[in-house]
Formats: C-alpha cells, sequence, structure tokens
C-alpha cells in the first residue's frame, strides 16, 4: 500500500503501533509508552508534526486515521479527539522521557 507523502510518517505510526493493539490488549496510553526509544524521537516529532497537519486539513483525512489504526470512528469529529489525545500523549511522553 502506498501511503500519500503528506502525513507517510503519520500514517506508518499508526499502522505500526496501534493496528494490532486491539488484539493484544493494549490501551492506548499502553502503546504510547512500548513505543518510545530514543532512536525515534526525531521520527515521532515528524509523526507529531504530521499529525497536527492532518488536524488542521480540510478535509481531515478521518476515514484513511481510523483505517491506518485500525479503528472505528462513527464520525470525523471522534476520529478528531483520538488522534489529538494520541498526539498529545506522546508529546507528553517524549517530553517526559528525553
Amino acid at each position: 500500500m502506498s501511503l500519500p507523502p503528506e502525513y507517510e510518517s503519520l500514517y506508518s505510526f499508526l499502522c505500526a503501533e496501534f493496528a494490532e493493539a486491539d488484539l493484544e490488549g493494549l490501551t492506548d496510553e499502553a502503546v504510547l509508552l512500548n513505543c518510545l526509544e530514543p532512536q525515534l524521537q526525531q521520527w515521532h516529532r515528524t509523526v507529531i508534526t504530521q499529525g497536527k497537519a492532518a488536524l488542521a486539513a480540510e478535509p481531515f483525512p478521518w476515514e484513511a486515521i481510523a483505517d491506518y489504526a485500525n479503528r472505528y470512528f462513527e464520525t470525523e469529529m471522534e476520529a478528531r479527539a483520538w488522534l489529538t489525545q494520541v498526539l498529545n500523549g506522546l508529546e507528553q511522553h517524549l517530553e517526559s522521557s528525553y
């Protein structure tokens, strides 16, 4: 599957970290804690930047977010809230871990 270049890191992150999390019984918080590694710090910052750009985009690519993260959202607003929570959590963990 080819990823759109403007959100490639974001979509890769969602797919790599969240797509199987429900099957593994992991909470979003546990996923974020499990993915923190010093060598990924710059990539995570890129993910945050791309995530914020996606949140500001019109139209917001909420269905792609849902697909890559393997999540179901009833509405765009639910997807926005979830992505905002994930990005805020990642940013907080980056600030406290590195």
